[in-house]
């Protein structure tokens, strides 16, 4: 049985060297970089992140792009992306776990104040700086409620946190109640002690953490942003730190990454920073979805993570 060839295309990194062994264990498909094709008419399916603004131009019959992460805006504005190509994001189940915990993270240290019991334990101090607060008594907003809000809405609901989310359509989704529109919006934001970001980035959301938003939090509460970069205004949010409103934020994302040595957001002593590692997929959970999303596009099905290139995820 002849091997599908799957090409990878990312500027970044080599996606064979980094993936390849995951895909040992499918015999019936082979990742290849652009020069071992010998007839780029021949490629139907492509792997990839961050690929070249000309990667596409000389390949006339790709059908499907599997992108190697959740958020696929970059691919979607890519200039070579044509109407025919099906675009599938990263649906994985590990992933979400992995990004429900790091929000979880956030949310009990901030909850239980662990920030204060470094200085403490400085000082040989052994007395604590408040009495313990019930999580019933700790509200939680996720903004973006697809598979990486529902996994942080579940992971927290478990602990006890009282969680809403807020998405673009409004529902009741495992016993949360999600809203929408800017006046759910306002109201999630208004009584949540900690604002967890998973939104998609598109049009609409570009730019969504804004000075607007800040006016409409808590100032004991944190933002804890996971989404992307595009969706946070940074200068907005160092006047709204420094005016105590939110009163922390945790950025695993930046407007650019990696973040410039010379951005407040380094030294500013409100800001926690992490270089975009919230979640992140093994190769073998990656060659079971694109493998799936292959032989689902080739019997005529709809791959799981099929992105409605309209609504933008």
């Amino acid at each position: 049985m002849p091997k599908i060839d799957i090409l990878c295309l990312c500027q970044q990194y080599d996606l064979r060297a980094v993936f390849g062994p995951g895909f040992e264990a499918f015999d019936d498909l082979r990742l290849v970089t652009p020069d071992e094709v010998t007839d780029p008419a021949s490629i139907r399916y492509v792997l990839a992140f961050r690929p070249a603004a000309g990667a596409f131009e000389d390949l006339p019959n790709v059908e499907m792009i599997c992108s190697i992460g959740a958020g696929v805006d970059g691919l979607l504005r890519h200039p070579g992306l044509r109407d025919d190509m099906a675009v599938v994001r990263m649906i994985n189940p590990q992933q979400a776990e992995m990004m429900a915990g790091f929000a979880a993270w956030y949310v009990v240290g901030h909850h239980r104040e662990m920030h204060r019991y470094r200085a403490l334990q400085a000082e040989r101090n052994w007395q604590s700086p408040a009495a313990p607060r019930l999580p019933s008594q700790f509200p939680v907003a996720v903004l973006g409620y697809g598979k990486m809000g529902q996994a942080i809405g579940r992971a927290l609901g478990a602990m006890g946190y009282p969680v809403t989310g807020w998405a673009s359509r409004a529902r009741s989704q495992d016993g949360v109640q999600v809203l929408s529109s800017e006046e759910g919006l306002a109201q999630a934001l208004a009584q949540a002690r900690a604002v967890i970001g998973v939104l998609p980035l598109t049009d609409a959301t570009s730019g969504f953490f804004n000075a607007e938003r800040f006016a409409m939090m808590r100032d004991d509460a944190i933002l804890v942003q996971l989404g992307r970069g595009g969706h946070l205004v940074e200068d907005d949010l160092i006047a709204a730190l420094n005016a105590g409103r939110p009163a922390l934020a945790a950025l695993d994302v930046t407007q650019v990454e990696p973040l410039p040595r010379d951005s407040v957001l380094w030294s500013h002593p409100k800001v926690m920073l992490t270089p975009h590692i919230a979640s992140d997929s093994d190769g073998a959970a990656i060659a079971r979805a694109v493998s799936d999303s292959i032989r689902a596009h080739r019997a005529g099905r709809q791959p799981e993570g099929l992105v409605d290139r309209q609504r933008g995820y």
